[in-house]
């Protein structure tokens, strides 16, 4: 009998074991091994000699020249000849193979000698081959994509590819035109942007990440922000979050950001926004318009015409990388992006299931789509009956997408009453941080201390940002979310849940169905498989059967991408580009400038007379701006007037210029409450949740539209009031749960429907408030009104903030400080600043100097430790981050 030795192997195996580590040495053995391994998913065939010489050389890098006419040989052709000599004398590639035979790895066929021997890879040299590749890595490194993704994997400490990305990596050598990458989602597709971006950094090239979400642009960052650092390259983030300041995205390498901050910037011809040598642009299905019919009440946000003219625009002169899951008809935008398309037949795709009811007869049925599975449930609950079907409930994670918030947080209770989870109090503590006790943070805390959460933008950015950590990790296991949850990351879950009723608007066409679906992902999915599931409630908007909703969602066609008309606002912009860079301008070749650009669209590419309704809003807008001041004519020509030009270059849209520049003529000395109402004029913050954006009467008159309904005009006025209410008492430093109660009473008392904030409802609203104020300033300081320009300084740190006029200038807000019950160092709360600032702490640097007293006892720090009216831990830790700042300052300005 053979003797056993530590870890159970016995003595013979690990002889074995020894024997094939040796073979594995030899020097060829593992590039012999790499050739004769198929590819995934395709046949083991033999190969002879001269097609493993020529993979080998392959590997290298050496790719055999085609076969041609001809005495002479080429310089490539000598130079390969030369590499497979050197390759195959002496004998060591012969050698190799013996031992791989011998040790298993290999099967030789016929006889030893002859020129058409075959080899093939054993089940055991597949097996050797795979360790191997955990070991160094899943990827060769022949090419530069090869080596760039190597960095990357190592960075993101990943030890295999997907299938897709695998594919990506030996089909591309090079990307060197425009390329669209159609994966599914969760596939990896971001990855094989990074690639790209790092391989034009290296050469100098300045990149663009763009995506259509402010979530997506952190999920960029967080993930692939510190390597590029490491590497020297500077990259900022830009949208309504999170707002570079011009300095640094003049001289950033890579700019993330959103489609409209990059668009609003571009049209402006900000100095930033030149030379950018390639543009990524993340799911590119948002080129498809939601909106087939276009409405008053929701005119100028319709994200596909931003995309659509930027991408024509910045199309001569930019390398583009699209990234998205499939779309009909593929070949349209391909030519007319000139690009090609990389679309991987290797597609993993979970079991998907049609859920109905008989209510009556209080039975569930659940089919599979491909018509292999069927099961009936007794149940009177179909969610209920799903959790059942899926099996081990209690092991598994389920994403359920509901339709609204409300409907998202009702289905959160049942499920934590039905279905609670095992919680440690941490996770729980850990998720919510400090913010426990707002309204939609204490709702979430009484479910998630059942192990159930819900997930959707009312809840504070920090909380989401947690939440989605703790789910990646699968310490918060059952989630009920709003359709935002399913843009861009994908997660460890085993099923998705979709609750198909009245309030799901937005899965109304295949491609989004499929965009929610890929939450799985295909790392996880290719693990341990995953389950989709499609609950008909009842009736929606598109759907009045739950056979219709089947035929629609998974078996129809994909549909082509077909962006929306363009819209008043945004041919204003159009129409500035020229003027504001041009003493003087011509309006029939304004005009033709304006018809080229919509002629190079996607829309004009596939829409009939297209063109036709851009001439036509062209001569309503110009003649408008003509009467208004903003056009003026000279003899043959035209200007823009000098204060226009200064709205268009500090990111005021003409339209909007022209109908509050009456308002900016004639503001002197405002007080708050007046500036306050001047920025909710603005289109910006009207537009946020809830929105009370009111088109004016020239774009309804340039868009052939009637006015909104009356219902909607009251709505709206109502909403805007709450709004002013709101942000008055943010700015007023009122605690956030009061800003938060203010708003639904004062909706309750104006019977405003469809009026609620949340927490992030609130950051959204003050963070794009406090955009418009900076521009604002901007406007006025070009202008050379210096006090309006401070003063809105001031009021877009205010809104930023949430601080009185005499606290928002304090660099306070900027200090970051160790805090011993948080697990990172964190910025001041308003409240901490506030208090310092009473005590006669008004500036960091007086937090270092004004306890500095020669002819006191102590150190200074003790003094202000002392002084400062909080734990003498935490005043030392916020000295120490003061003093650390002011340290910094001085060596920047050295």
């Amino acid at each position: 009998m053979s003797k056993m030795v530590q870890g159970g192997l016995d003595e013979s195996r690990l002889d074995l074991i020894r024997k094939q580590l040796k073979a594995l040495s030899n020097r060829h053995a593992v590039e012999i091994l790499q050739v004769l391994n198929p590819d995934t998913g395709e046949v083991i065939e033999s190969m002879g000699w001269d097609e493993i010489v020529e993979g080998m050389l392959r590997l290298r890098g050496f790719r055999k020249p085609e076969e041609r006419k001809g005495k002479e040989k080429t310089q490539e052709e000598s130079t390969y000849e030369k590499k497979r000599k050197s390759l195959v004398s002496g004998g060591t590639i012969y050698e190799s193979m013996t031992k791989m035979v011998k040790a298993g790895f290999v099967t030789a066929i016929g006889k030893r000698g002859k020129k058409n021997r075959q080899f093939v890879i054993t089940h055991d040299g597949r097996l050797a081959l795979a360790a191997l590749s955990g070991m160094i890595g899943p990827t060769r490194e022949d090419t530069e994509i090869q080596k760039t993704a190597k960095l990357l994997l190592r960075h993101k400490n990943f030890i295999r590819l997907l299938p897709a990305q695998d594919l990506f990596l030996r089909e591309i050598e090079e990307v060197s035109g425009n390329l669209i990458i159609q994966m599914p989602p969760g596939s990896g597709k971001t990855f094989l942007a990074m690639i790209v971006i790092l391989i034009s950094l290296q050469k100098g090239i300045r990149g663009l990440y763009l995506s259509p979400y402010t979530s997506l642009n952190g999920q960029v960052i967080d993930e692939y922000k510190d390597i590029f650092e490491d590497l020297e390259f500077l990259v900022v983030r830009h949208d309504g979050q999170r707002r570079a300041s011009e300095e640094e995205l003049e001289s950033a390498q890579l700019i993330v950001a959103t489609y409209e901050s990059f668009s609003s910037a571009f049209l402006e011809r900000k100095t930033w926004t030149n030379n950018i040598g390639l543009l990524v642009i993340d799911e590119l299905t948002e080129l498809d318009s939601p909106m087939k019919v276009v409405q008053s009440a929701y005119l100028g946000t319709d994200r596909s015409v931003n995309l659509d003219y930027l991408i024509t625009l910045l199309k001569p002169e930019t390398q583009i990388i699209t990234l998205s899951s499939r779309f009909g008809e593929t070949e349209v935008v391909s030519e007319w992006l000139e690009a090609d398309v990389f679309r991987p037949s290797v597609r993993m795709r979970p079991d998907e299931f049609i859920v109905t009811a008989d209510d009556e007869k209080d039975l569930v049925y659940i089919h599979s789509s491909d018509g292999t599975q069927r099961t009936t449930i007794e149940s009177e609950n179909m969610l209920r009956a799903v959790l059942e079907h899926m099996g081990d409930y209690q092991n598994k994670s389920v994403l359920i997408v509901a339709g609204s918030r409300m409907d998202a947080e009702y289905y959160t209770r049942r499920l934590a009453e039905s279905h609670p989870r095992d919680i440690s109090d941490a996770i729980v503590t850990q998720t919510l941080g400090e913010i426990t006790d707002r309204p939609v943070a204490t709702r979430l805390k009484k479910v998630l201390e059942k192990g159930i959460a819900f997930h959707h933008s009312g809840l504070h950015e920090s909380i989401r940002d947690s939440l989605e950590e703790h789910i990646k990790n699968k310490t918060i296991r059952t989630v009920v979310s709003t359709t935002g949850i399913t843009s861009g990351m994908s997660f460890p879950f085993d099923s998705v849940i979709i609750l198909f009723g009245s309030s799901m608007y937005y899965l109304e066409a295949r491609s989004r169905y499929m965009q929610v679906a890929g939450r799985i992902g295909e790392y996880h999915l290719a693990e341990y498989g995953g389950k989709v599931y499609i609950i008909f409630e009842s009736p929606t908007r598109s759907f009045t059967n739950a056979e219709e909703m089947e035929e629609q969602l998974l078996h129809r066609p994909l549909e082509p991408l077909q962006p929306g008309r363009l819209y008043p606002s945004l041919m204003a912009n159009l129409m500035a580009r020229t003027p504001i860079k041009s003493r003087m301008f011509q309006r029939e070749k304004l005009e033709q400038e304006i018809l080229d650009i919509a002629s190079r669209t996607l829309r004009c590419k596939i829409v009939e007379e297209c063109t036709d309704r851009i001439k036509e809003m062209f001569q309503i807008l110009f003649t408008w701006f003509l009467d208004k001041g903003v056009f003026i004519k000279t003899d043959k020509e035209y200007k823009i007037s000098s204060e226009a030009k200064s709205a268009v270059l500090s990111g005021i849209d003409l339209i909007q210029y022209v109908e509050v520049q009456d308002t900016l003529q004639k503001l002197d000395s405002p007080s708050e409450d007046e500036l306050v109402k001047l920025i909710l004029e603005f289109r910006l913050p009207q537009s946020m949740r809830p929105r009370s954006q009111v088109p004016s009467d020239i774009e309804l008159k340039a868009m052939g539209l009637e006015p909104p309904e009356d219902w909607y005009l009251t709505v709206s006025k109502g909403r805007a009031e709450v709004k002013e209410r709101v942000l008055k008492s943010w700015i007023h430093e009122e605690p956030v749960e009061h800003v938060l109660r203010l708003a639904r009473e004062t909706a309750k008392d104006l019977k405003v429907r469809g009026m609620n904030i949340d927490d992030g409802d609130l950051g959204t609203l003050v963070a794009f408030c406090s955009a418009t104020a900076h521009d604002l300033a901007q406007f006025f300081d070009i202008t050379k009104k210096k006090e309006l320009a401070d003063r809105m300084s001031i009021l877009s740190r205010q809104f930023q903030f949430g601080a009185r006029e005499d606290l928002a200038p304090t660099d306070l807000f900027e200090l970051i400080v160790a805090d011993e019950t948080a697990p990172i160092p964190r910025k001041l709360t308003r409240e901490e600043v506030r208090k310092l600032y009473d005590k006669g702490y008004q500036t960091i640097s007086q937090v270092v100097r004004k306890d500095i007293d020669p002819s006191k006892r102590g150190l200074a720090r003790d003094r202000f430790a002392k002084n400062s009216g909080f734990d003498i831990d935490f005043a030392k830790n916020i000295y120490k981050a003061a003093l650390s700042y002011i340290r910094n300052q001085m060596e920047e300005g050295d």
